[in-house]
């Protein structure tokens, strides 16, 4: 025990690493650094006790506290910055943000902040180091320019004149908007469009799509991270709630109401680790679980949300729906689903029986192959009705789906109208369901027949109180988006949309975007045309008609995407380095690790971004030199979350309305560090952040714009003839629309970090007081009428169970299972997030390397052990990735498990030259592995492509198919 507490502040790549050497080692960074107050110094007497003095507090004189919004995870927990002489000293959360506090901690939204302060929200452990973000000694300190080939690490300091110019002079002849890539196939659109903005992560979007949309006019506007985050969990819940009239999802996201549900299944979702707003989420489940709620884990890995989970259920990774579809059948075979609920065909008959949602189960489908309509909802003008609406049959015969409150039949059999063979959705369903007995769902998903009815009759026990969740883990496969649909079927069984207890959209926020000036509207602004170079949201056939023709149909020779509507990040490069559909000329990133963050993109990457003739102009807008930055012609430097201003948003996790703002809590306003004077809404406040040859990227966007003489920016650029000069121009358009559309004064706005309602407003009796109410869809006539752009098939309308397959349809596993048996899967830790939190040392010296996590029988057949050096080989990668193998009960045989955040090659880990001098670096980030770069690249028709495996519904990248074999290295 002694020995244990002795090493237990030790770093364990460098034992000698105690309390008073990392305090040696911080004065030294701080007396190296060019900038005041980059790293805090430590005292005098915390050299000789291993101790700083403690900080001032949120009462104590000459101390400020900012409210703002952290991002040191997707979560945007509200923040509270204690500041002193312009120095931030600590982070805590903010008291009246949902995230922070539960509804009987938070505090009244009238709660003055005085009062409030003095009892700071929660706030985990991200949160907290942010302090060690903004002062970081090694971020880019000002605008550099490269000297050496391309990757070489040369740069020269320049200034942002300079580099607005250059980059302008570059990109002007690009700006054409008249002239075509290619008259031969005019839908690619014009010349603009080869100028290409990608924001891996962001939360000013809004604001860029003035500047490349509506300014540049290209429609390759935000390229954004999603596909390579959750996307397909989107998609999929866009297309159950799709709105035909409008062509889009009418909700992308449901989450539990968890607190007041009974059973709720995780399906690849970690509540104590990675779902954000991981906070809020983990405190509510704890919550839930003392009030006697039992939760299941679905995950090959046993997480820390597993440890206290009422079951782990250890499926085989890709296999989710098979699991789901499982416990739907037998949920079919006895009775136990809610059949009043699914027959309720429209509004209105949902409202007579008590129901605030309803689906389509009793809609007709066309099921007759040699029929124009196959695969199609029957439209009611086939028996006479309106075209736009549906048919059910009811009572004998069909009937028009119209206003009148309308209860079908689910299983009529097989029926004809207006010569047209048809079934309801439900029979459709219920045959799909049976077409597998509970043994071969069981066979699939790797568990037993026992597991799966124990599993289905628990939920359905539950009732509307039964909620699944999915995220990351089920839908970052090929088959994403059907396992996400599949796992949705068990909601839809039990109809627990909007319900107390049950699946619910979320409060949502109060609006921004209008109310006193439209901030989309550009006066003298374009509307961008074509398709993106990713092929999102069009159609091979349908919007390609030039291409198509000139390709001879399918195979298309890359896939098209026409679903997924939040892009596609990891199809970018690999089109671009194909010239498909066409090249592109200008390529501008921002906060983006494309070749570190994304599956079997390194190798592609870098041989197409060190090509200058391929990619002529490459600029990033860095806060760090990343595995991106480093290869650019010119980097940018960007602030901190700490130093800029967004309009965050929220997640459904949270029942009440809010909108956050995020605003600098550090650097100088209008010359007067931020926190020594009252903030004045009327004041210019023009900033400057910690480091003043840094900028924000909204100011970044500004000068670029200017440079271009675009519109949107500048004088009148505004709808009311307001000019656009700074972020806070732009901000400030925000804060005034938000005040007009709540009534709170923009002081207030400010003061409290948002607006956000009062807590005891979740709630509307027994059902939640904020509701989706509309349409829940079982059948996706979207997918069944589009055809797969690779294979020229229609994609499947129902929830299937489908292996992880290449792009060509075969299976993965018969192809590599033989000589690579293992399955690798990735995961977050609770302390870290995404690529960025490598560069803070309080979250590095928790762990400062991850392991290779394998299954005890695993390695004891192979003759490993804890420590071991063990090399990771796939297919596509023979050189593979060498790390130390932990051994566990913790994962499922024939899996292997390897965490993300680790084993960064860039990201300061290693020193550049700037202007001759070699720069400082901190090996630490660069430890441990990181297994994306060999993960497996998709094959067609047995041809090695130069992209991962990917669902080509939904679009988001495999993180979780490739196969692995191990060997000691």
């Amino acid at each position: 025990m002694a020995e244990s507490r002795k090493t237990g502040l030790c770093n364990i790549l460098n034992p000698d690493m105690n309390r008073r050497r990392f305090l040696l080692i911080s004065g030294t960074l701080a007396a190296g650094a060019t900038v005041r107050n980059l790293v805090k110094p430590a005292s005098a007497s915390a050299l000789v006790t291993g101790q700083n003095p403690p900080d001032a507090t949120e009462v104590d004189a000459g101390v400020q506290v900012i409210m703002s919004v952290c991002q040191n995870c997707h979560s945007r927990c509200g923040i509270m910055a204690r500041v002193k002489d312009g120095v931030l000293l600590k982070i805590d959360g903010n008291p009246y943000h949902p995230n922070n506090f539960d509804p009987d901690e938070r505090p009244p939204y009238n709660t003055p902040v005085d009062e409030a302060k003095k009892k700071p929200g929660r706030l985990c452990a991200k949160g907290q180091a942010g302090v060690q973000v903004v002062y970081d000694p090694y971020r880019i300190k000002q605008p550099l320019k490269r000297v050496g080939p391309r990757g070489s690490g040369q740069w020269k300091a320049i200034t942002w004149e300079q580099a607005f110019q250059e980059i302008a002079a570059k990109l002007k002849p690009l700006r054409d908007l008249n002239t075509l890539i290619d008259s031969a196939t005019p839908e690619l659109g014009p010349v603009a469009n080869q100028v290409l903005y990608s924001a891996g992560r962001t939360i000013e979007g809004g604001f860029t799509d003035r500047v490349w949309g509506n300014g540049f006019g290209t429609i390759n506007k935000r390229e954004d991270h999603t596909s390579i985050c959750e996307t397909s969990h989107h998609v999929a819940n866009e297309l159950m709630t799709w709105d035909e009239k409008a062509n889009r999802g009418r909700k992308n996201h449901f989450k539990p109401d968890i607190v007041e549900a009974k059973y709720i299944m995780l399906f690849g979702s970690s509540f104590l680790e990675a779902n954000f707003p991981m906070v809020a989420t983990a405190r509510k489940l704890m919550d839930f679980r003392a009030k006697g709620g039992k939760y299941v884990v679905v995950d090959p890995r046993f997480s820390n949300t597993a440890a206290l989970a009422h079951r782990w259920v250890p499926v085989k990774p890709g296999a989710d729906a098979a699991l789901a579809l499982g416990m739907a059948r037998w949920m079919l075979e006895n009775g136990k689903y809610d059949a009043k609920y699914l027959a309720n065909a429209n509004q209105a008959a949902a409202k007579a029986s008590g129901e605030p949602t309803w689906t389509d189960a009793t809609r007709l489908v066309v099921v007759d192959p040699s029929h124009a309509d196959a695969r199609r909802y029957l439209r009611a003008d086939a028996i006479g009705g309106k075209k736009e609406n549906y048919v059910a049959w009811s009572g004998g015969g069909p009937k028009e789906i119209a206003d009148a409150a309308l209860v079908g039949d689910m299983e009529p059999g097989e029926v004809v109208v207006a010569g047209r063979r048809c079934k309801t959705v439900f029979q459709l369903l219920k045959e799909r369901v049976f077409s597998r007995s509970l043994a071969q769902y069981a066979a699939d998903c790797g568990l037993s027949v026992d597991l799966i009815v124990t599993l289905a009759s628990e939920f359905a026990t539950a009732g509307k109180q039964a909620v699944t969740n999915a995220y990351r883990g089920a839908v970052q496969h090929t088959n994403g988006v059907y396992n996400q649909l599949s796992i949705n079927i068990l909601n839809t069984l039990t109809g627990n949309y909007d319900w107390r207890g049950g699946n619910g959209g979320g409060g949502g926020g109060y609006p921004e975007g209008s109310g006193v000036t439209p901030l989309g509207t550009v006066p003298g602004g374009v509307s961008a045309k074509g398709i993106k170079l990713n092929r999102t949201v069009k159609q091979y056939e349908k919007d390609g008609p030039n291409l198509f023709k000139r390709d001879g149909g399918y195979p298309a020779k890359r896939p098209w995407f026409p679903y997924a509507t939040h892009g596609n990040y990891q199809e970018v490069i690999p089109s671009a380095a194909d010239g498909y559909p066409y090249p592109i000329k200008a390529l501008i990133t921002y906060w983006n690790g494309w070749p570190y963050s994304t599956p079997a993109l390194r190798k592609t990457f870098e041989d197409y971004v060190k090509d200058e003739k391929k990619l002529p102009l490459f600029v990033a807008i860095s806060l760090n030199m990343g595995e991106v930055a480093a290869f650019a012609d010119y980097v940018l430097p960007d602030t901190t979350y700490l130093e800029k201003w967004a309009f965050p948003g929220m997640t459904p996790t949270i029942l009440t309305k809010a909108t956050p703002l995020q605003q600098p809590v550090v650097g100088k306003l209008d010359g007067k560090d931020i926190g020594t004077a009252p903030f004045n809404p009327d004041a210019p406040n023009v900033y400057t952040p910690v480091l003043p040859n840094t900028k924000t990227v909204g100011d970044i966007h500004i000068g670029l714009a200017k440079a271009l003489g675009l519109p949107g920016v500048g004088d009148k650029a505004f709808q009311d003839g307001s000019p656009l000069n700074t972020y806070w121009d732009f901000y400030k358009k925000g804060l005034q629309n938000l005040s007009k559309n709540t009534g709170k004064p923009i002081g207030e706005i400010v003061a409290k970090g948002g607006v956000f309602e009062d807590p005891g407003n979740e709630y509307d009796g027994k059902y939640l007081k904020y509701k989706y109410g509309n349409v829940i869809k079982i059948y996706i006539e979207q997918l069944a009428t589009t055809k797969d752009s690779m294979t020229g098939q229609y994609f499947d309308g129902l929830p299937q169970y489908d292996p992880p397959k290449f792009a060509d349809n075969t299976a993965i596993a018969t192809v590599d299972e033989k000589e690579f048996p293992f399955q690798l899967i990735t995961y977050k830790m609770v302390w870290h997030a995404q690529a960025r939190t490598a560069t803070i040392p309080w979250l590095m010296i928790i762990q400062p390397e991850n392991f290779v996590e394998i299954n005890t029988s695993d390695a004891r057949r192979l003759g490993i052990r804890d420590g071991d050096k063990v090399r990771l080989v796939s297919a596509t990668s023979p050189g593979g990735v060498v790390g130390k193998a932990k051994v566990t009960e913790g994962v499922r045989p024939g899996v292997i498990a390897v965490s993300h955040h680790f084993g960064h090659w860039e990201l300061a880990s290693k020193p550049h030259v700037v202007d001759g001098v070699a720069q400082g670096a901190d090996p630490s980030r660069g430890t441990g592995i990181q297994v994306n770069p060999i993960m497996r690249l998709d094959q067609f028709k047995g041809k090695v492509l130069n992209t991962s495996i990917q669902d080509k519904v939904g679009g988001s990248v495999s993180f979780y198919d490739s196969r692995v074999k191990l060997v000691k290295a």
